[in-house]
């Protein structure tokens, strides 16, 4: 599904405010918001719900790259199969997506940049949500995919008192990126003058070659399936864009060692850690180490060998797993 034109807004609205923003608003599908918050323009993605009694909120961040317009079929499959019965907000990584709101091409945005992003986009969310008089809090589940699980942690640290029920950590890099199997392989392509290079090189294809022929050469080398492309070519590949992603990967591979099992074990019946066998990020030995740990805690293994970049060609698959832990827990709240 396409996204269409963004809307600029200043506050996350109400949703008596929709159709004065977008008058042609389709019921179920997402809006695509440039969100202004204290220091950023923020690419979000909000999915509406059409009876939300119960008020939960299920809050999506990405891994790297972090572009929310990758999960829109992981997404629409959650809400569609959850009846649209929760709202569904997923926010772009600050400057990981070419568009209006990342106008400079000067900031270069840390791991912990975008943890402090976070943290001050639910406190946004938990403004929004939160009933007039206050009398009905939100109830937030976060879905964090690879740094976005790690991300998401931080979160929680940080607003533990934010009504935060459940971490859904998919293909979760916890610890020790660097010694993962693609990050011994890759390390060497997060450094500056790499980082740069590549940066240098993607804008030169962009300008040098022509469209079609830019999209094939990429279609070639990524077998993406059309949709996926479209998002790669219009949003990821643009130097700037690619520099940041590698400076935030470098940042990671830095940051993310030693697993806080203490914290994990304090809040483990928050979590969910979802991991795939043929993973490269998030490999087979730390769901093993994951479960050894924590016996008594929610460490699954996929049974279809999902890959890691799952929302490029498994989003059905893994949005229907996803909903379904939804359901469970919505049914034992109640």
């Amino acid at each position: 599904m396409s996204i269409v034109e963004p809307i600029h807004v200043n506050e996350f609205p109400k949703p008596e405010e929709i159709f004065r923003l977008k008058d042609n608003y389709i019921e179920g599908e997402p809006l695509k918001l440039i969100l202004q918050d204290e220091e950023h323009l923020t690419e979000t993605l909000w999915w509406p719900s059409k009876n939300n009694d119960e008020n939960y909120i299920l809050f999506v961040i990405t891994g790297n790259p972090g572009v929310i317009d990758y999960y829109v079929e992981f997404l629409n499959t959650i809400h569609d199969e959850l009846g649209k019965k929760i709202d569904i907000v997923g926010v772009s990584m600050l400057g990981h997506s070419y568009g209006p709101h990342n106008l400079s091409l000067k900031n270069l945005y840390s791991l912990q940049d975008q943890i402090d992003h976070k943290i001050q986009f639910i406190d946004k969310l938990k403004s929004r949500f939160t009933s007039q008089g206050g009398e009905k809090q939100p109830k937030f589940i976060i879905c964090g995919h690879s740094i976005g699980a790690y991300i998401g942690t931080q979160v929680l640290k940080a607003r533990p008192n934010h009504g935060i029920e459940m971490i859904y950590a998919l293909y979760p890099t916890l610890q020790h990126i660097v010694k993962t199997p693609n990050g011994i392989m890759m390390n060497f392509l997060f450094n500056e003058r790499a980082r740069s290079l590549a940066a240098s090189f993607v804008s030169n294809l962009r300008y040098f070659i022509p469209p079609t022929f830019f999209k094939f050469l990429v279609s070639s080398l990524t077998w993406q399936k059309e949709s996926m492309l479209n998002i790669t070519l219009s949003a990821l590949l643009h130097g700037h864009v690619v520099e940041n992603t590698l400076y935030m990967a470098n940042d990671e591979m830095e940051t993310v060692c030693e697993l806080d099992e203490e914290f994990y074990r304090e809040h483990l019946n928050k979590f969910t850690f979802y991991f795939s066998d043929g993973d490269k990020w998030a490999p087979l030995e730390h769901y093993e180490d994951m479960k050894k740990r924590f016996p008594e805690g929610k460490v699954l293994l996929c049974e279809r060998n999902t890959p890691h970049a799952f929302v490029l060609s498994h989003g059905e698959v893994v949005g229907k797993i996803v909903a379904g832990w939804i359901v469970s827990k919505m049914t034992i709240d109640n």
